[in-house]
Order: structure tokens, then C-alpha cells, then sequence
């Protein structure tokens, strides 16, 4: 397997309460360190806030159209999770929910980021840099799902080495009242039933849905940013599950 696939160390995948990984030291450490080391931090504060708490975002589409001088890392990570490989490995992962899927393995068309003659994708793979500021006390994700085109989602987190505050954890909830808002945050969530800690190089992933409910917990003495980088699965025009009436 690819030394720098995140799914490398997986032993088990959780169906309850809802279809979810989560691997501790995901990479090898040397490629740990030169991604935490060459975080685009500079580059990020170039963007505009995508929020409320001044979230920043540097997505695929973007790193690639700009074309900058990078390192070798970056570039082979970014390139390796959103490839078809990545994709097919993450389907197999997740069978047998994945064998339900709207479109079978066998007849999705990936988009293809590097090549401008796709021949009409049905899906696309996503990547992006995350960078939330030191917030305190507070949640800078309250109690959601994620878009009804998402298939499948995943969170690698990277952590300041100098970096002691605690929270800003990936929390799992048991589906509560399902109901929602036009933004897909529900009215009366679950209970809190399983944490991914926010420690570097912990890796979360799940199999999107409408009961997919999860938040970020509270951070407190945050000083340094939180930082993630993100990659998604996503249909191009189905929808993978459906807002309930």
C-alpha cells in the first residue's frame, strides 16, 4: 500500500453507531512530520473566512490551478487521495454499506483533476487544508451531517508540536431526532457515544448519511490553530441520502 495512504494501519472498521474509522498514528512518522512541517499556513491566511469562527480553507481545485512550488510530499499526498486507487480502497473499506450505493464501483466515472478531457464523471474526489482559530469554550461544529452528495468523508489531523490545549475533538453521536435544518444541523441530537481526539496524526473517517450525526467538541487553552486536512468522496449530481420530511 501507498506509504502515505491514511488507510495503511487500519484493523477494523465501526458500524455502530453509524459506519466509521478511526486509526491512531495513521502515516509513518517521518511522513507525519514533513506534512505537520509544511503545512501552507501562510498561504491559508490568504483566504476568505468560510464562517462564523473564521474557518479557512484551501481546497484542491485551487492548489492545483495555482501550480505554486510545493514539496514533494504535499504534492504526492494530495495527488494520491483524491486518485481513483484512493477512492476504490475506501468503497472496500466500507462493503458492505458501499454495495448499496446508487451507482455500483463498476459503473462510476471519477473526475479526473489532472486531465481537462473527463469523459462525464459521475463522481469526484475532494482534498483541502483546514485551519480553524484558537477558539476557547466554545464548539466550532455544532451536532450535524454533511452534504447530501457526499459519500464518504475523512479528517487527518495535524497538531502543533508546542500545542497543549484539549478538545476540538471528532465526536460521534447516537442518531437523536433526525430532523434538521437547511443546514443539516439537527434540532435534538444524540448523546456523544465515541471521540476521536484531536492529537496529530489521528485519522477519522465515516460513510456519509442522514444519521451520520457529529461535532467538533470545545477546545480549551487553544493558543495554536486547529488543523485538518480534509478529503471527501462525492457524487456529481445523485444524492446519497435524502433530508428527512
Amino acid at each position: 500500500m501507498n506509504k502515505l495512504c491514511v488507510l495503511q494501519k487500519l484493523q477494523k472498521v465501526e458500524y455502530d453507531p453509524w459506519p466509521h474509522i478511526v486509526i491512531e498514528d495513521a502515516l509513518p512518522q517521518k511522513e507525519h512530520d514533513e506534512l505537520l512541517a509544511t503545512l501552507p499556513s501562510d498561504r491559508l491566511d490568504q483566504q476568505e473566512p468560510r464562517d462564523h469562527h473564521n474557518k479557512l480553507t484551501w481546497q484542491a481545485k485551487d492548489v492545483i490551478a495555482e501550480n505554486k512550488p510545493t514539496s514533494d510530499i504535499r504534492q504526492e499526498f494530495i495527488a494520491y487521495h483524491l486518485s481513483r486507487d484512493f477512492f476504490d480502497k475506501v468503497l472496500d473499506v466500507f462493503e458492505p454499506v458501499s454495495k448499496k450505493m446508487i451507482i455500483t464501483k463498476e459503473n462510476i466515472t471519477l473526475f479526473d483533476r489532472y486531465d481537462s478531457k473527463n469523459n462525464r464523471p459521475n463522481c469526484y474526489t475532494d482534498f483541502s487544508f483546514v485551519k480553524h482559530p484558537p477558539i476557547n469554550n466554545i464548539s466550532n461544529r455544532t451536532p450535524h451531517t454533511d452534504n447530501q452528495k457526499e459519500i464518504y468523508a475523512g479528517l487527518l489531523y495535524l497538531k502543533h508540536k508546542d500545542d497543549n490545549s484539549t478538545g476540538g475533538d471528532f465526536c460521534i453521536h447516537k442518531p437523536g431526532d433526525l430532523s434538521m435544518t437547511k443546514h443539516r444541523e439537527y434540532h435534538a441530537p444524540g448523546p456523544i457515544v465515541k471521540k476521536c481526539a484531536y492529537r496529530s496524526n489521528n485519522f477519522v473517517m465515516f460513510w456519509n448519511g442522514k444519521d451520520t450525526q457529529h461535532s467538533v467538541s470545545p477546545r480549551e487553552n487553544a493558543t495554536h490553530p486547529r488543523w485538518s486536512i480534509n478529503m471527501i468522496g462525492r457524487y456529481m449530481g445523485e444524492r446519497h441520502w435524502q433530508m428527512p420530511k
